[in-house]
Parts: structure tokens; C-alpha cells; sequence
């Protein structure tokens, strides 16, 4: 009996590689992939990889590679059904049942893929033809080169000549209506190219397959984006634009950006600050979530700066909030008044940008400041219904284990603006995050605490929350403290020597070298790597306490600190 090819990756999808086959494997991660034993032949020496991104493992010894199905086959000797429902019943969703799939919608399938396919290739090919010179100045004008033009396949709609040029290769009118690329009038039955005059943004698969499109208007036409409508290949809640370029940048550990537009997604990612992909017109999806938790552990949601963007923010939090679990959060980064990512990339450059995703607020702050901020806190009432609603909120959280701790910690909050009364009401928490000029004082602070993280890498762990609201207001620091976080996160074991390499190859090199060089030994009186790592945590510890406040948490991580000798001086 066959499965459709969407449900089959659909539960790619849910399920990822590592938790089926760390069923049967010991796995260990490395970076993005893990490695472990192979299962296939006997070994040693860990040879056997696994790729969540991909969805494929590989044995670098035998050569044995395969997905999900193909690795509970060979292991449990299953037929295909049998792994399928195995994958099913382990996503908790049931296995479609019914008759044997139609040859004819098996065809069909592959012959839209291919008209996608062309009517790409032929969108490419009308944008460097005079017609098409007016979405080429826009493309110019958004400092687009060509290499970027390419890498995503931009294109021009012309006003007709698609249907014509289909036809010429063979495709019949009922498949390219099926294929979404023409549509019927509904004035006179006559049939036209449903894209027209726009600039164009294939939509790729998950195997960079051409599977849509989305088209924004030149001029004041109406709607400015339009997508293509469901079909066979294409469902847009399962889909993330970008994806396929984004999988570079995660693979050099950068972070994930969730974007609302085309454009924000590709000066994003062509800036080299992060990997970037973007949901379909759409508030995200459960789907997309799980997807993007794939693809990285703690994804920075970046809308724009608008009420729009602020109702975009608000509806992904409430969204993620159920489907959570250890280890797996997101976070939001707050644009300025009016601006997307692409102007603030503009504008301000990289730098410019990298400082808004360095002070992106956790999801629990994000909550917290999102609830408070429909209350007034001044007034008791209000106070007790913030609370409970608050409460109610944690309550929709799914696993156990993280609806606990969440817990824990919104009522130490409640607890504290208990203690501390009414004046907390009126606590920066409360207010939105402002980007403020770099202080002095505050900057060789910061410049310490990262000193003694890079000679003690291993302590980062147990801090990089309280590392991560820390605002320093220098976006070279931020950048550098984020960059260190990542990589300490991703392989705990790196030692210093490794952690000061890596974060070399990112660009960092000037900047690790100043924090290790005679100013911070100075500084701290002796060599920060000559500490003992208790000692070392001890002066992080305090260092931390200082710049944070000690107000728990309603204190401003802004506020001026008088001075800080370290311990044993």
C-alpha cells in the first residue's frame, strides 16, 4: 500500500534522525552531526555519523548510509509499511490507510515538479531580458549582486508569454492549472499566467526542489506578495523559505533568524551575520517550529518593527509555548520603530545588526514583558489578574519537565514583585528593550567576564543564560560573548586553546587576543588562565552579580557600577 510522499516527510519532519537511532546507538554530538558506533559492522573507533538536518546517517567505515526507514529495516528487518508505522506510532499521528496510490497522481506529481521547474529556469532567463529591466533595477537597488540573484534563483513574471513557452515543451493546460502557474477566468473561462509583472522567489524543498513561488508587485499592484495557492507539492505550512541556503550558515554555527519577508532573509543570510529563513505569508506553524528546532535549539524570532511585527512576535510565542521542551526554546530580537531587518542591515551594517540579536530577550522574559505589558501593574487588581493569566500561560506548556521549571521561575518573579511592591511596577523589565551608547566602565566589565570565559571555557555552561542578558552595549563584545556561548553549547568539551581558535576562524582573532594580552592581565592582577577554575568561578560569580544588579530580577543590567576589584586584590 503506498504512502504519500508527503506524509513520508512529513514524519522526517516530527521525528528526528538521532532519536531513532539513539535508540540503538550510542551517539555523541559534534557540532551539527552526532557519531557513534556503527551498527552496521563491527568497529572501534567511531565512524558512524548522523545528520538531523539531512535526515540521512553514513558509515565512513563500511559506507552504509540510509534515512529513518531504511535504518529500523536493516535493523529490525521491517518491510517499508512496518518502519513507517514504527516512525508513526513513535510521532504520535496515525498512518494513512487506504487504497494503493494512483499511478496517474504519481506522474502528475512529477510532471508539476518539472513544470516548477521550468517556469523558474524561464522567470531567470525573462529578468535578464529588456522586459524585465524594471525588476532587475529593483533587484540592483536592494544591493542585491548577481552571485546573491542566483544563489535564490530571483526571476521576473513578464506580463504573458509563460503559458506559450510551457506549451512549446510539451505541458498541457490541466497540468500547469494543477501546477498553480496559470489560472481561469472566472469572467470568461479564458486562461492567463497567474504571475504577472513581479519579481519572483522560487520556493524550494527541503532537497532544493522547486515546489512554488512568491511574487511581489512592481508598482502599486495588488496584493504586493502573492504566493502560490496549495497543491500536490506544495503545502505552505509545512515549508520555510531560505532553507536550503540557510543550511551554509548553520553549518558554521551561526545563529538562525526567523524573518517575515524574502528580502529580509536574503540580506540576512548574504551578510554573513546569520543563517535565515522565513515562514509563507504566515504566523508560524507548528510545523515550521518542529522544523526549525531541527535545524537549530534556540532560533531568534526578528519581525519587524511595526504593530504588525509586535502581533507576529506575540502569536509564534504563544505557539511555541506548548510545544516545548528541554533544550529546545527560541528567542526575540526587537527591531526599532518601523524598521525590518534589511534596513537595519542598511543602515546600520552588520554590527549595527549583530547588536539587536546579541540583546534578543529568552522566551520566558519575552512572556513575562508580553503579559505585564497588558496590565497595570500599579494597581493590585490588575496585579493578581497578570498573575493568574501568566500562570494560565505556563499551564498550556506540554512536557512536564519544562512546564516545572517554567513555573519555578515566574512565581520567583511573582515573588519578588511581591517583596519589592508597587515601585517594581515601573521596572525596566517592563519596558522595551533600548540599544543604549556603549559606556566605558561598563565595556571593561564585560571585557573581564569574557577574559576569564575564554581562559575557562568550561565554566560557560553553567552561566551563558545570565551571559546572554548581559548588555554591554559594545556590539563587537556582544558578538564575541555570543559567538563563544554557541560554541561552548555545541561541543562542551573544547578546551581553550580550541575555543580561542575557533572563535579566531569566525573573525574574532584582534579581540581574542586583546582579552588575553597585557591590559587584562593588568587588569585582574595576574594571567586570567593562571586561576585555578575555582577560583576563576568564584571571580566570575561576583563579576556577573555586579553587572547584573543584584535586585534579582527586576534590576537594570545598564546600571553604572562604581568600580570592581576582584577578589584577592
Amino acid at each position: 500500500m503506498a504512502v504519500p510522499p508527503e506524509y513520508i516527510e512529513d514524519l522526517r519532519h516530527r521525528i528526528p534522525l538521532s532519536e531513532v537511532i539513539g535508540k540503538r546507538v550510542k551517539l555523541i554530538r559534534k557540532g551539527r552531526r552526532f557519531i557513534g558506533l556503527c551498527p552496521f559492522h563491527s568497529e572501534k573507533t567511531p565512524s558512524f555519523s548522523v545528520v538531523d538536518d539531512d535526515g540521512f546517517y553514513h558509515c565512513f567505515g563500511c559506507g552504509v548510509h540510509g534515512d529513518a526507514i531504511s535504518f529500523l529495516r536493516e535493523t529490525d528487518g521491517l518491510s517499508f509499511m512496518e518502519a513507517v508505522t514504527r516512525l508513526a506510532e513513535m510521532a504520535g499521528i496515525p498512518v494513512p490507510h487506504g487504497t494503493p496510490q494512483d499511478p496517474a497522481k504519481l506522474q502528475q506529481r512529477k510532471t508539476i515538479l518539472d513544470i516548477l521547474e521550468t517556469t523558474a529556469r524561464f522567470f531567470q532567463e525573462a529578468l535578464r531580458k529588456d522586459e524585465g529591466e524594471a525588476a532587475a533595477r529593483y533587484i540592483r537597488n536592494r544591493g542585491l549582486a548577481a552571485e546573491t540573484v542566483n544563489t535564490y534563483r530571483l526571476g521576473y513574471a513578464p506580463r504573458s508569454g509563460l503559458r506559450a513557452a510551457l506549451a512549446a515543451r510539451g505541458f498541457s493546460d490541466a497540468d500547469m492549472l494543477a501546477a498553480g502557474v496559470i489560472r481561469k477566468s472566472d469572467r470568461d473561462g479564458s486562461l492567463f499566467d497567474y504571475f504577472r509583472d513581479r519579481v519572483m522567489f522560487p520556493i524550494e524543498s527541503q532537497q532544493g526542489k522547486v515546489i512554488a513561488f512568491g511574487a511581489r508587485a512592481l508598482g502599486d499592484a495588488q496584493p504586493k506578495y502573492l504566493n502560490s495557492g496549495e497543491g500536490p507539492t506544495f503545502s505552505k505550512k509545512m515549508v520555510l523559505y531560505g532553507l536550503v541556503q540557510a543550511r551554509e550558515g548553520l553549518r558554521r554555527k551561526l545563529p538562525l533568524v526567523v524573518s517575515e519577508g524574502y528580502m529580509d532573509v536574503i540580506a540576512i543570510q548574504r551578510s554573513g551575520t546569520a543563517a535565515a529563513v522565513a515562514p509563507l505569508g504566515t504566523a508560524l506553524t507548528e510545523e515550521q517550529i518542529v522544523l526549525l528546532w531541527k535545524l537549530h535549539d534556540e532560533p531568534i524570532l526578528c519581525f519587524d518593527g511595526d504593530s504588525a511585527g509586535t502581533r507576529a512576535h506575540l502569536r509564534a510565542l504563544l505557539r511555541i509555548l506548548p510545544l516545548l521542551t528541554p533544550g529546545k526554546s527560541a528567542r526575540l530580537a526587537i527591531m526599532p520603530e518601523g524598521k525590518d531587518p534589511d534596513d537595519v542591515l542598511r543602515e546600520s551594517g552588520n554590527d549595527g545588526f549583530l547588536k539587536y540579536l546579541a540583546v534578543a530577550r529568552s522566551l520566558i522574559d519575552s512572556l513575562w514583558v508580553s503579559v505585564a505589558s497588558q496590565h497595570d501593574l500599579r494597581q493590585p487588581e490588575s496585579r493578581a489578574r497578570f498573575w493568574q493569566e501568566i500562570r494560565g500561560q505556563v499551564r498550556l506548556i506540554g512536557n512536564n519537565q519544562v512546564r516545572s521549571a517554567y513555573g519555578d521561575e515566574i512565581e520567583s518573579r511573582i515573588a519578588a514583585m511581591r517583596t519589592a511592591g508597587r515601585q517594581q511596577a515601573s521596572s525596566p523589565l517592563f519596558r522595551p528593550v533600548s540599544v543604549r551608547r556603549p559606556r566605558a566602565g561598563m565595556i571593561n566589565r564585560h571585557r573581564v567576564v569574557l577574559a576569564l570565559c575564554l581562559a575557562h571555557p568550561q565554566l560557560i555552561s553553567g552561566i551563558y543564560e545570565q551571559l546572554l542578558r548581559m548588555e554591554s552595549g559594545d556590539a563587537g563584545l556582544e558578538s564575541l560573548k555570543k559567538a563563544a556561548i554557541d560554541a561552548v553549547i555545541s561541543d562542551p568539551d573544547l578546551d581553550v586553546a580550541a575555543l580561542k581558535h575557533h572563535l579566531s576562524t569566525k573573525g574574532f582573532k584582534d579581540q581574542v587576543l586583546g582579552l588575553s594580552g597585557d591590559e587584562m592581565r593588568a587588569r585582574l592582577g595576574c594571567d586570567p588562565a593562571s586561576l585555578s577554575s575555582l577560583d576563576a568561578s568564584r571571580q566570575l560569580e561576583e563579576l556577573v552579580n555586579l553587572v547584573s544588579g543584584k535586585s534579582g530580577v527586576f534590576s537594570d543590567t545598564t546600571q553604572t557600577l562604581k568600580s570592581f576589584r576582584p577578589a584577592g586584590r
